[in-house]
């Protein structure tokens, strides 16, 4: 298994919501071995990208949590690119099992017939008469699974499955067996401990500030607060609100949580 070390950067860690300036969608750039890889890539990527004056023919590869807008919809306008301005440069795009029909995914849940074929699937004029895009034509598509992690741009990288919305699949990833990112999911005590029992020592972890509703689909910081600092010092919170209150970041600082902050460069 790869060694290499690696970096991390947030381009954003607000929510679904979250607007610029104050903030963008929950997305990161990994960078290691000169390679550039998206982890996410929502709507606002694109123009989160642009602030950081990082051209979308730069990204090598995209990993793709689940299909909610803000973390795949950017992938329209960052294949569009790469494909039309890029001399039809593809991107490698990795997809855990469940989100493709080439992988597991459940009826309605593909990310090319669910989420891109409607704006993705243009006709070009060939040499040999008119052609349909697909997403081969844009993508190098990768699936892989729990239990068998991959090396995508130089970081070994291992989906593991997370709870969000029910019966829709949607994962968090073990990056180079020191880190986790859950991106969004419901509060699971089990999931903190297994990762932290086999060796993860930073879980970059969903949180709404939002006060607690049976049925929620993200994981609230009381259900956090519940855990004793020794644990709480391993995580660091992201994909939360525009609105949050100092009150509530004193509030968690003081229970032994980071918050991941947006622009820095975290090197592992």
């Amino acid at each position: 298994m790869s060694e290499t070390g690696f970096t991390l950067q947030f381009i954003g860690t607000g929510n679904a919501s979250s607007k610029p300036p104050h903030n963008f969608n929950t997305n990161a750039i990994l960078r290691a071995d000169d390679r550039t890889c998206l982890l996410d890539c929502g709507v606002l990527c694109p123009l989160a990208l642009h602030a950081l004056d990082v051209p979308l023919t730069s990204i090598d590869s995209v990993i793709i949590s689940h299909l909610h807008g803000d973390h795949v919809l950017g992938l329209e306008e960052l294949l569009f690119t790469n494909y039309f301005q890029g001399k039809k440069r593809r991107i490698s795009l990795w997809l855990p099992e469940g989100l493709s029909a080439r992988g597991t995914a459940p009826l309605g849940y593909d990310i090319w017939d669910n989420c891109l074929r409607a704006s993705l699937e243009t006709t070009v004029e060939r040499d040999d008469g008119l052609q349909v895009l697909t997403l081969d034509d844009y993508a190098d598509v990768h699936i892989f699974k729990p239990g068998s992690p991959r090396e995508i741009c130089g970081i070994m990288c291992e989906p593991f499955m997370v709870s969000h919305i029910k019966k829709r699949p949607a994962y968090g990833f073990i990056l180079n067996n020191v880190v986790a990112f859950t991106a969004d999911c419901v509060f699971s005590r089990r999931v903190i401990d297994q990762l932290l029992g086999s060796g993860i020592h930073t879980i970059f972890h969903d949180v709404t500030f939002s006060p607690y509703t049976p049925g929620g689909v993200h994981t609230y910081f009381e259900e956090l607060a519940t855990l004793p600092p020794d644990v709480a010092s391993h995580i660091c919170l992201m994909h939360y609100a525009d609105d949050i209150s100092s009150d509530d970041i004193e509030n968690a600082k003081s229970k032994g949580f980071r918050f991941a902050q947006r622009d820095i460069v975290y090197t592992f």
